[in-house]
């Protein structure tokens, strides 16, 4: 008799689970085709961040020191010393690169 209870009780809980996940596939479907979306988009922007970040140290000539150590501050200061270049002494540098941005996301936006 108890397996009998175990197995409706189961069973209802199988319909329901069921029944949830159908009413829900919609949202789930949308919630994946954005995440495809995005994942493409992701990794063609890191396809070319290499290149991109190389082409920015060779036009704004910086040359970062060789060794910064492991803490937060330095590489903060490391990256902050590069920004400042590009975007106050070279600003057509920093500019090429965030064009190159817009150009590879636009066709996922």
């Amino acid at each position: 008799m108890k397996l009998i209870k175990v197995t409706l009780v189961f069973s209802l809980l199988a319909l329901v689970f069921v029944a949830q996940t159908e009413a829900q596939n919609p949202i789930w479907e949308k919630w994946l085709t954005c995440n495809r979306i995005g994942t493409k988009a992701l990794g063609s922007l890191l396809r070319e961040t290499i290149p991109t970040v190389r082409n920015l140290l060779n036009c704004i000539d910086y040359n970062p020191p060789t060794d910064i150590g492991n803490s937060y501050l330095s590489k903060l200061k490391l990256y902050y010393e590069l920004l400042k270049r590009g975007a106050l002494d070279k600003t057509q540098c920093l500019i090429v690169p965030l064009k190159e941005s817009v150009r590879l996301l636009r066709p996922y936006v």
